[in-house]
């Protein structure tokens, strides 16, 4: 089967979910003996995208949405503004990540045919269609203005994945938010199958697209475990965090659980490290995290990693007592959490969106109630202070994670039957 995946990179600056869950679905997609591309929308996504342009490249989606006539620019002119340097440039700046001030263009996106992207949407479908793939596949429905045309053209079923819209989504004024719920719905007809990564983001999705339920499926991410293996616990309790480093996913949380935790007797020797990389947004909120570890005289006993190295995966997971990323909205999936597991490093999570679902079905971790910072450091502190505790979480979360995550057995099986119930026929 002949499959494009149709997704929007980050720029490779940080943690980003979606994009590493898209990366690992072209490799086990691959491993599988199938022909499957990388389509990046935006910015870059690594390597792994080859030969593969960038469409709908960053700056010049801007500008045709900003600039009146912008779509007149001779074509050479847009090429150079597609180029790999300018936007790798483009990446480095704040807004190519924040939905903030975004609400306008979203929504033309999203319009496709008829938004002011139009021009790059012909390029893309034209591509698409001298690669002639089997299925079209979107990496979230931010992109269901592709769907339409796709179908049209080049007469093949178009899937799309949920993960996420939601935090881009309503990051915006609620007039913008209803006009964007509005128009996805009305796009979501474009689309053969979607594609839930959890049972409690498929219910969320189903009622905001006005989707039937046999309209969306359930297709876990996953992890390659047979690359994997469990590391050796830290001499010292290392409290830690693989995420962007974010204050909305939870980071400013976190510390002042580690605050707290160390002011209490059995943690002399507790460090934090934090990592997941960052955009130019999450800069200042990063000062008044080291400001704030400075006063209360901890700044030593923490390590953040603003750079994001996503082959270094193992080697930081592998220094973790526990893994803590305290979502206070919960994640539609929280593909971190499921990472951690495949190393053997138990997790706390918040008990709201996937989490509960993920930490059931693995039994590697513990459930927080949300709330302040001390209620966070008490559920923490039985998981590093009682190493047979952490064992027993370590071992029923490896295996829960090869019985229910793993990308070659469970994940790209499930992605393969729901590509073969929407094949047209041959």
């Amino acid at each position: 089967m002949r499959i494009a995946l149709i997704t929007p990179g980050s720029g490779d600056h940080f943690y980003c979910e979606n994009c590493r869950r898209d990366l690992d679905t072209v490799r086990g997609l691959q491993r599988a003996g199938h022909d499957v591309f990388l389509v990046p929308l935006y910015l870059p996504i690594g390597a792994a995208s080859g030969d593969v342009p960038v469409f709908y490249g960053a700056v010049n989606v801007y500008l045709e949405q900003m600039v009146p006539g912008y779509r007149f620019l001779p074509r050479f002119l847009r090429r150079f503004l597609d180029a790999l340097p300018v936007l790798r440039w483009a990446a480095d700046r704040a807004g190519s990540t924040r939905a903030t001030g975004l609400e306008a263009m979203t929504l033309s996106v999203l319009r496709g045919e008829e938004g002011k992207q139009a021009a790059e949407l012909d390029r893309l479908v034209e591509w698409l269609g001298e690669e002639k793939p089997d299925v079209v596949h979107l990496s979230n429905a931010l992109l269901l203005g592709l769907a339409r045309r796709v179908r049209q053209e080049l007469g093949v079923p178009v899937v799309c994945s949920l993960q996420d819209e939601d935090t881009w989504v309503e990051a915006m004024p609620e007039a913008a938010q209803q006009r964007l719920w509005s128009c996805m719905a009305e796009r979501a007809e474009d689309v053969d199958l979607f594609l839930a990564v959890s049972q409690s983001y498929a219910a969320k999705m189903r009622g905001v697209l006005k989707l039937a339920p046999d309209r969306v499926r359930v297709v876990y991410p996953g992890v390659d475990t047979a690359s994997r293996q469990p590391a050796s616990p830290p001499p010292q309790p290392v409290l830690g965090y693989y995420a962007r480093l974010a204050e909305s996913l939870g980071i400013n949380l976190l510390v002042e659980a580690f605050i707290e935790l160390c002011s209490r007797p059995g943690f002399a020797d507790l460090r934090l490290v934090a990592a997941g990389g960052m955009t130019a947004d999450d800069a200042s909120n990063l000062a008044v995290v080291r400001q704030r570890l400075a006063e209360a005289g901890l700044a030593e006993r923490v390590q953040i990693e603003e750079t994001f190295a996503p082959e270094q995966a193992r080697e930081i997971l592998g220094r973790f007592t526990v893994l803590c990323v305290p979502v206070p909205a919960g994640e539609a999936f929280g593909l971190f959490v499921v990472e951690a597991l495949s190393y053997g490093v138990p997790v706390v999570e918040p008990r709201c969106g996937a989490f509960p679902e993920v930490i059931e079905q693995t039994g590697g971790g513990v459930l927080w109630e949300v709330g302040t910072p001390s209620s966070l450091a008490d559920a923490l502190a039985p998981v590093l202070l009682d190493p047979a505790y952490r064992a027993q979480l370590s071992a029923a979360g490896l295996a829960g994670v090869r019985r229910h995550f793993d990308l070659d057995t469970a994940t790209v099986p499930a992605l393969l039957d729901a590509y073969r119930q929407v094949a047209r026929p041959a």
